[in-house]
């Protein structure tokens, strides 16, 4: 990948046009510069079936905030790895259900793994935490350590819907051991979560019911402190595409 491509301006991808719709296309400079035997790292990512097809070129940014995301996501990627302290070391994407928050997280994933090389893994929220429960079962043979170890060692690291349990003291020790062994380690973490980013002085003047729709109320404090250091927040706003996708299945069936 070229700095100096006046198309992309070294980011690997241009933002164009098709059937009135925008997409991220991968620049000329780019063509077939990823290297083969790539599917065995794409499998080792663990990134589910539902989002195998997620993907920097099929995110399609309807609004001014979607594009923004996307640009952001893209110029991550054009700059990975991040040494640099200014830059940041991951990405916090927030947002209501179905706007793209893990399309572009898988998206970014995919993108490092393919066209850098890194190693990476996917881990829904629920799924982490179950699995480490699991591993003080004795009938499943695993350790924590062994469930841990990868999380924490792996290039990049997608982690899923934060905060959508709420946190027990033993559930913060343990993300708070992962997200901060990362940090140490300078390897990036691209985190979605459906709540919103506020200080906690602010979520404490919020009323309380307002107060259960803020991160740092899921969280703590501690752990939103972290986050803060070692991610950039991008806030997504944006319809939800699931709805709109059955909404459009209404209309064809009342149609049909």
């Amino acid at each position: 990948m070229s700095a100096s491509c006046e198309q992309c301006q070294g980011t690997g991808f241009r933002i164009v046009e098709r059937d009135g719709r925008e997409f991220a296309q991968r620049c000329d400079c780019r063509a077939g510069s990823a290297g083969g035997g790539t599917d065995d790292a794409l499998s080792a990512c663990r990134i589910p079936p539902r989002y195998e097809h997620c993907s920097l070129e099929t995110f399609e940014p309807g609004s001014p905030s979607l594009r923004a995301a996307l640009e952001r996501a893209v110029d991550f990627c054009a700059g990975y790895p991040h040494l640099g302290a200014d830059e940041g070391l991951g990405l916090l994407f927030t947002g209501d259900n179905g706007v793209g928050k893990t399309h572009l997280a898988v998206a970014i994933l995919r993108e490092l793994v393919t066209a850098r090389g890194a190693r990476g893994q996917y881990w829904d929220f629920h799924g982490l935490i179950r699995e480490i429960k699991s591993s003080y079962d004795r009938e499943t043979r695993t350790t924590e350590l062994q469930v841990l170890q990868p999380v924490v060692d792996n290039d990049v690291l997608v982690l899923d819907d934060l905060g959508a349990w709420k946190m027990t003291d033993w559930m913060n020790d343990t993300l708070f051991y992962i997200l901060n062994s990362r940090y140490m380690a300078k390897r990036p973490t691209i985190i979605t979560t459906n709540y919103q980013d506020v200080t906690r002085e602010k979520a404490l003047a919020a009323d309380h019911l307002r107060r259960k729709e803020f991160l740092v109320e899921r969280i703590g404090q501690r752990l939103r402190s972290r986050l803060m250091e070692m991610c950039l927040v991008v806030q997504i706003q944006g319809s939800d595409h699931r709805q709109a996708r059955q909404a459009a299945n209404q209309v064809a069936l009342r149609r049909s």
